[in-house]
């Protein structure tokens, strides 16, 4: 349509949402490729004229460019091989098999040959929440839960027995193919209190002599869905190190496996009446580490009240110190130098008067002798991306971050932003953090030209009134001085990440639906903001509410929105909207439903809203393990949900809605299937509560970045909130490409 004045709101939106916006901060980063150990390494950048430059940068600092071509990398393994670690060997899945390729010549040999459909030896469990979506796109994954050893002589993988699940069924009904008959997709699934449920056992192999081991965990004691199950190998020992959970997470412990016997001995155990984490954020990979050949094993524990590095002997399983104490928070290790005996890690909270949740990087002696330093002075996020866990890595084919520490030429790229200042990248010495030269300054002309502004990051209290929390508030575009506008919560308020931007690049790419900054553009107020229950703090700020976090969260958001109101003049707190996706969606759909005086108008998509109509294991470690009328985990009838669940039960709240609430949900959602949003509104008909619903067909549940559904959010908002006539027939359209 023609960007006339009357469509100009939706055009500047259009403009400034995340996947238009993507690309145009020039030389955000610098992603060193180190050559060797000397300190000398080359990276790709974006010259002052669009093009792109190679440049190398010296032992001692000095950038030179190169060329505008990046040096040849090495081949990628075909998809879906597991390449042993002296690349003579892949291992990978085939009708339920283990197959061993020797890559030099080709040839296949079966490590398994009794694997059968669901009974399957290396295979990715449907709960994994892709079958659809890969069956799809015909896309092959790494055998699941597979490991070699670091001498390629061993191999741990598991095999699955889904044969008794249940099944769930996901219809296509406009088939992508364009057939016109629906097509019923079938995936096994335990659900919360099925007697039933999946079956792993995991087995030792020696590839070249065709040895297994069925390895005999405990009862009680499997991987958890987030962590690598081997964290690290000793050669000379032969032993490999296993973690493994309780339900809920209530425990972990760490086993020693003799490679030649297949024995087990408990080395590390960890109890909480919560849950244990072995980083603050689900998603990101463990916080510990195998050294000296299974000599000692750094362990995290927020035993103290603040998640913290600690060091065990792997042999006897002794505490030998703690690495890092005090009341602040190790986020990542990101790097360790065991021959100078150092490890670096992440951190916030350690600097008086700084941002809890900026990143800092450390240095400390793995003995706990010396003061932990302080690498990165300026008080800013620093960027040091951690890996994400294994199980959605491989998942997703997520390569892990590039190394931005050379632990043997001591030194790091240190990249650093705030959420109004752009990115300054340095190279820097890991001794004292010095700068030993600045390699960039990121440009954003071409954000500003977009139409983008950066928001403001402040720090508020919490609903108790003594707890400081940090939002983030985007000012809301052709308000005039003097009027008011309305105000949307963008949430999310899951317990196992945070989305409040800390920084340039998390301020204008956002993970929330429809972008804050599109709907700052149409006139609205936006506010982001981690309540408590959520992590990247104390143990104790995240297990407040447990476990119905969800409510402390809410009155944390209304507390946050009322104070900031106080601040930016204009808001108009009868006049407030939330938004959110996934548990954002869950977020969104209780708040109006249990606090309809401030909340005005929600839009929920994917949300869960009935924690027992879904698959096992996934919210057991952040909720509480279920606990049936009878004490069980089973299910004592055909409706019977978890009595420890009952508050966490959003479609109980139907009859409570006063207000304007627009459910979404995608079709082939395999992470929060359709029958959510069907429990939800079946409530809603059978209280005789009006609502509004968007259905995507063909989405999975990556359709919040839907065009149609981004639309759809700015219509709904401007019709309950602000009032002017949305432009009915604008079109959303991703980038060109």
């Amino acid at each position: 349509m023609t960007e006339d004045a009357d469509s100009y709101p939706y055009v500047a939106a259009n403009a400034v949402l995340d996947m238009h916006l993507d690309g145009l901060l020039r030389n955000e980063a610098v992603t060193p490729h180190w050559v060797g150990d000397s300190g000398a390494f080359w990276y790709r950048r974006e010259s002052d004229t669009g093009g792109a430059e190679i440049m190398m940068v010296t032992p001692d600092g000095v950038r030179v460019p190169i060329s505008d071509q990046a040096p040849e990398a090495n081949s990628q393994p075909a998809p879906g091989m597991l390449v042993s670690p002296d690349a003579e060997w892949a291992v990978f899945t085939h009708d339920d098999n283990l197959i061993v390729r020797e890559l030099k010549t080709g040839s296949d040999r079966k490590l398994t040959s009794d694997g059968e459909p669901y009974y399957s030896w290396g295979k990715l469990p449907d709960d994994s929440l892709t079958v659809v979506t890969r069956k799809k796109e015909g896309r092959s994954v790494l055998p699941f839960q597979t490991f070699w050893s670091p001498d390629s002589r061993f191999l741990i993988a598991p095999r699955l027995d889904e044969r008794e699940l249940g099944v769930q069924p996901f219809v296509e009904w406009v088939p992508a193919d364009g057939s016109r008959r629906p097509i019923v997709h079938e995936v096994r699934w335990g659900f919360t209190g099925d007697r039933e449920q999946v079956r792993t056992d995991y087995f030792l192999f020696e590839p070249l002599s065709g040895r297994s081991v069925r390895i005999a965990l405990p009862d009680g004691l499997k991987p958890g869905l987030f962590d690598d199950f081997v964290i690290g190998w000793s050669v000379r020992g032969r032993q490999a190190f296993l973690l493994t959970r309780t339900a809920g997470s209530r425990s972990a412990k760490l086993l020693r496996l003799d490679l030649e016997s297949g024995a087990l001995s408990a080395v590390v155990e960890e109890e909480s009446d919560t849950r244990v984490a072995t980083n603050t954020v689900e998603y990101h990979g463990g916080n510990l580490r195998v050294l000296g050949d299974g000599a000692e094993i750094v362990w995290f524990s927020d035993r103290s009240g603040f998640g913290h590095l600690y060091l065990y002997d792997a042999q006897s399983g002794r505490l030998k110190n703690a690495i890092t104490r005090g009341d602040w928070l190790v986020f990542d290790i990101v790097a360790v130098d065991e021959s100078r005996r150092r490890i670096f890690f992440t951190a916030g909270g350690r600097e008086p008067g700084r941002d809890p949740y900026f990143r800092h990087l450390y240095s400390a002696s793995l003995d706990g002798t010396e003061e932990v330093r302080l690498l990165t002075e300026p008080d800013a996020d620093h960027h040091f991306e951690p890996p994400w866990c294994s199980t959605i890595a491989r998942l997703w084919g997520v390569k892990p971050p590039q190394s931005l520490v050379n632990t043997q030429a001591q030194v790091f790229i240190d990249t650093w932003s705030r959420v109004d200042q752009a990115p300054v990248s340095v190279l820097r010495s890991t001794v004292d953090g010095r700068v030993l030269t600045e390699l960039e300054r990121a440009d954003p002309a071409r954000l500003f030209a977009a139409g983008w502004r950066p928001p403001v990051r402040q720090r508020v209290k919490a609903a108790d009134g003594v707890t400081d929390l940090y939002a983030v508030f985007y000012a809301p575009s052709g308000v005039t001085e003097g009027a008011s506008f309305p105000v949307i919560d963008a949430a999310y308020g899951g317990p196992q990440v945070v989305v409040t931007p800390r920084n340039f690049i998390e301020a204008y790419r956002s993970e929330i639906p429809s972008g804050r900054s599109a709907l700052a553009k149409l006139g609205f107020g936006v506010v982001t903001v981690d309540g408590r229950g959520t992590p990247m703090r104390s143990r104790e700020f995240r297990n407040v509410g447990y476990t119905e976090f969800t409510q402390v969260g809410i009155d944390d958001h209304i507390a946050a929105i009322r104070q900031l109101a106080t601040g930016h003049a204009g808001m108009d707190l009868n006049r407030v909207g939330i938004l959110g996706w996934s548990w954002g969606g869950t977020f969104a759909a209780q708040a109006i439903l249990s606090r309809p005086q401030f909340y005005k108008v929600a839009i929920s998509g994917a949300g869960v809203y009935d924690y027992a109509a879904m698959y096992t294991g996934q919210f057991d470690n952040m909720i509480a393990p279920p606990v049936f009328a009878d004490g069980t985990a089973v299910r004592t009838a055909i409706a019977a949900a978890p009595v420890n669940w009952e508050k966490l039960d959003i479609t109980r709240m139907a009859a409570q809605l006063q207000g304007r609430l627009l459910i979404a949900f995608a079709d082939l959602d395999e992470n929060v299937p359709a029958h959510q949003a069907m429990r939800l509104v079946e409530a809603l008909t059978r209280a005789g509560k009006p609502y509004d619903l968007v259905y995507l067909p063909n989405r999975t549940h990556a359709g919040k970045a839907d065009g149609y559904y981004i639309k759809r959010i700015w219509d709904y908002f401007l019709d309950h909130l602000r009032n002017p006539e949305p432009i009915r027939d604008f079109v959303v359209a991703p980038p060109a490409g």
